[in-house]
């Protein structure tokens, strides 16, 4: 992939980058279109993986939380997830849902890293709900799982 960035100017290996991508980002490929995500205008854009290789990730990996620093979380909190998600598993959106002490799982089934996109009658309504200070119906209270279940 390296030589074939040489070969590429950078703003047209990065649309080629997006338009590969984005398909992973949705569990019914048709929808890959209606991603529109590409930011080849963007250094940390053009430059993603050394942005991400030389800060992101150090980041990220630098973050050492503890489930007593999240029970210090007090604000609510609405995770919304799709069950398809190939780019952060479902099992993550549990997780953080049972982790947080006021939070509430919103799953939407057969969705995956953009259900807003695949389901928006399922995301946006829910979505409002929640910042008009309640919890949706759909929006669940997740206990840690056994290993028993199946989405």
């Amino acid at each position: 992939m390296e030589k074939q960035r040489q070969l590429e100017a950078p703003i047209e290996f990065c649309k080629k980058f997006w338009s590969l991508l984005r398909v992973i980002y949705v569990a019914n490929s048709s929808d890959a279109d209606k991603i529109k995500w590409e930011r080849c205008d963007l250094q940390t854009e053009l430059n993603f993986m050394k942005y991400w290789l030389e800060h992101l990730a150090p980041s990220i990996q630098g973050v050492k939380l503890t489930a007593s620093d999240l029970t210090a979380v007090t604000s609510p909190v609405l995770t919304v997830h799709g069950t398809k998600d190939r780019s952060a598993p479902y099992g993550g959106a549990r997780d953080w849902a049972t982790m947080l002490p006021n939070a509430r799982l919103l799953t939407i089934q057969g969705a995956a890293h953009a259900p807003w996109i695949e389901a928006p009658e399922q995301v946006l309504g829910p979505i409002q709900t929640f910042l008009a200070g309640s919890w949706p119906t759909a929006a669940e209270k997740v206990s840690p799982r056994t290993g028993s279940e199946r989405l």
